[in-house]
């Protein structure tokens, strides 16, 4: 069985570690960075089949970061996690290159379905 790594970035630290912790015990292999420049940097050196992102970070905001994901590595499933998304946002989303996106703080029911949703779609 493939390992299932996952990189999650978001600059508010306390809840990066708190979802960094839950996914590991979850047996998810979870990277976190604490902003999209630290991010870009892992992702320079390894790649992830799947990235949560926040939309709302001080350097580079999650769209920019998830268009740049996508010229790094175009077959990344990302989603997008955010505190408030409007239907408007939803359209925007898609149309920015997400695959889908979490409420913050997010369930973690909820969270494990889109993260196996993800995983199933990678996986023969």
């Amino acid at each position: 069985m493939n390992e299932k790594k996952l990189l999650v970035v978001d600059d508010d630290v306390a809840y990066l570690n708190t979802i960094k912790k839950i996914l590991i015990k979850m047996e998810y292999a979870a990277e976190v960075a604490a902003s999209a420049k630290e991010a870009l940097k892992i992702l320079e050196q390894e790649k992830f089949p799947l990235i949560i992102t926040d939309l709302d970070m001080p350097d580079i905001d999650g769209v920019e970061l998830c268009k740049q994901i996508r010229e790094i590595d175009s077959k990344s499933i990302v989603y997008a996690l955010s505190g408030y998304i409007t239907e408007y946002d939803t359209e925007n989303l898609e149309e920015s290159g997400f695959d889908g996106y979490l409420f913050k703080p997010a369930k973690i029911e909820v969270l494990k379905q889109a993260i196996e949703g993800a995983f199933d779609k990678i996986e023969p």
